[in-house]
């Protein structure tokens, strides 16, 4: 008899996240998820009333201290998964902030400290807390990362160096737990509230040429669809190969195809 496998999803009240959700719920056989959400989104509502077969939803903080943190990891994330469905089969960590957009000379340590607990640190807990189920069933791991990781851009000096942390965290557990798949994905420019705030609000911190490649690819219809991206991300939780592990990948690069 076939198991339904689990998977924790991060950031899924919106965005890219919630673009993961809406597609693992409409395959013919979904998995069971658990979305964590800092805030439950009216749509995150929605479908947690008509999917409440499969779906539970946990609002965590992942900006939270680590000793505070850890203890919600533990309480919400891996306990309800593993009382309400016994297992988890796959991690897809998609929550993240920009913030602070400011140029180094100019940006609180602080702001960089909370992006690094939120974009990094925290999904090391959820790692630690989760690896032992994840070696039980041969389990995989996708981070959502960004091209930030390796290239710079004016005023995004944390949102970068946490996603180039991420990038290094995928090489090492790849290196270190042989019976998990994991994963990076540069998912490219989606049309998400990010970008809303990056051509919006931030245009005043980036150079101008920077400002403009993101308003020209909003104008000119090139960026990505959440919905796009979404199912790349979803189909890797279920059955990304083990040649994966330990690459950062674009979302629509050739090797990725079959997940598409």
């Amino acid at each position: 008899m076939s198991v339904t496998p689990v998977v924790i999803l991060t950031g899924a009240g919106r965005g890219i996240g919630l673009a993961i959700l809406q597609h693992l719920l409409a395959l013919p056989s979904p998995p069971n998820i658990l979305a964590v959400t800092r805030t439950l989104t009216p749509a995150l509502k929605s479908l947690s009333i008509t999917h409440s077969s499969n779906l539970e939803t946990v609002s965590v903080d992942f900006s939270s201290p680590p000793s505070e943190l850890q203890s919600e990891v533990k309480s919400l994330i891996i306990d309800v998964a593993l009382s309400r469905w016994g297992r988890i089969d796959s991690l897809v960590l998609n929550h993240g902030r920009l913030d602070p957009v400011a140029k180094v000379g100019d940006a609180d340590v602080g702001d960089w400290e909370v992006t690094f607990r939120t974009n990094f640190l925290s999904n090391v807990e959820v790692v630690q807390a989760a690896v032992g189920q994840l070696r039980r069933w041969k389990g995989r791991v996708v981070m959502v990362s960004s091209g930030a990781a390796v290239g710079a851009y004016t005023g995004w000096g944390a949102y970068g160096a946490s996603k180039a942390a991420l990038n290094h965290l995928n090489q090492t557990l790849a290196l270190e737990e042989p019976d998990i798949v994991t994963v990076a994905i540069r998912p490219g420019v989606v049309d998400t509230d990010m970008q809303t705030a990056l051509r919006e609000v931030h245009g005043k911190v980036m150079k101008p040429e920077e400002h403009a490649k993101f308003l020209n690819l909003k104008k000119s219809g090139s960026i990505v669809k959440p919905e796009d991206v979404g199912a790349v991300l979803g189909n890797l939780a279920l059955k990304a190969d083990k040649g994966l592990s330990g690459k950062f990948l674009n979302w629509n690069d050739d090797v990725l195809a079959a997940y598409r």
